[in-house]
């Protein structure tokens, strides 16, 4: 019996059916499926190697998270406060000497910062959450970009020992969808310039420059329509899903669209320029359930 089309998109949308083995050859991927976010976080940690892999003693960590809009946790729109906070205290715990969290967000901050609930979030657990100053910023070099050759990057970004990429899925009208390669656009000082000079190629120069020691996507609701500030319609995934290839990270983080990662052109930009893998043929993906 031959399979259908149907069947055969579906097959090639999940990676769960295609990857058992570990191949250390390949990127690797964790996807941790479940529903107590500070237990998730911790075992996908412990995957990677345990926070001493990404953690020094008395070393500073940056969190990018995504904290741009003015939603509840229950709309999708921003990091889960949960998963900020659990993050926090682990790197707390691990040795950090502190934590900061930059954002520059679309909404207003103090409005942003107290409905998301990571505001408080970042309060109880002992990080500096912040609205950059200009003094904030510094204007960084992009080498081989085609389009965004330079820009003006929170300092925090660029000085820290650790920098933890966790932005949340969801989808977006400018830029087809919003995950880790797109989360870096809340750390800069002029995001218009990217939408009104090509967005997608900008996404792909920056991330030419900048990289992050560790991604971990939040996964666990996923705005599929109205994105990226809703409120939209949700979807459940219940998952983290890690990594420290941002292309590949972000190509599995497709297929819980129900999208071809290279239907998303950046995914495609990023790929042909080496920023990273986004082949999922060619990605380690491991699954584990909490």
């Amino acid at each position: 019996m031959k399979t259908s089309a149907a069947a055969a998109v579906a097959l090639a949308l999940d990676p769960q059916r295609l990857f058992a083995q570990s191949d250390p050859a390949l990127p690797r991927v964790v996807v941790v499926h479940g529903t107590d976010l500070p237990a998730m976080l911790a075992a996908g940690i412990e995957r990677l190697g345990g926070w001493d892999a990404f953690v020094q003693k008395d070393r500073r960590v940056t969190l990018k998270v995504n904290a741009g809009w003015a939603s509840t946790p229950e709309q999708g729109a921003n990091t889960h406060p949960v998963l900020v906070e659990a993050c926090v205290r682990a790197c707390l715990d691990a040795g950090a000497a502190k934590v900061a969290i930059p954002e520059n967000p679309c909404s207003p901050a103090a409005k942003s910062f107290e409905m998301s609930g990571i505001g408080a979030a970042a309060k109880r657990a002992g990080a500096r959450l912040y609205e950059p100053a200009d003094k904030d910023f510094q204007t960084v070099e992009i080498p081989n970009a085609k389009i965004l050759k330079n820009v003006d990057l929170v300092r925090d970004i660029l000085e820290t020992d650790c920098l933890i990429n966790m932005p949340v899925a969801k989808t977006h009208r400018g830029a087809t969808l919003t995950a880790s390669l797109k989360n870096w656009m809340g750390s800069v000082r002029d995001r218009g310039f990217w939408h009104r000079a090509g967005l997608h190629q900008c996404i792909a120069d920056f991330n030419g420059r900048i990289r992050a020691h560790l991604i971990v996507v939040d996964a666990t609701r996923i705005m599929t329509t109205n994105g990226p500030r809703g409120p939209g319609k949700l979807e459940y995934p219940n998952r983290l899903v890690f990594g420290h290839d941002p292309v590949a990270v972000d190509a599995y983080v497709a297929t819980l669209f129900a999208m071809e990662p290279f239907s998303v052109p950046y995914i495609k930009i990023a790929h042909d320029m080496g920023v990273g893998c986004g082949d999922l043929a060619k990605v380690d993906i491991q699954h584990l359930r909490i």
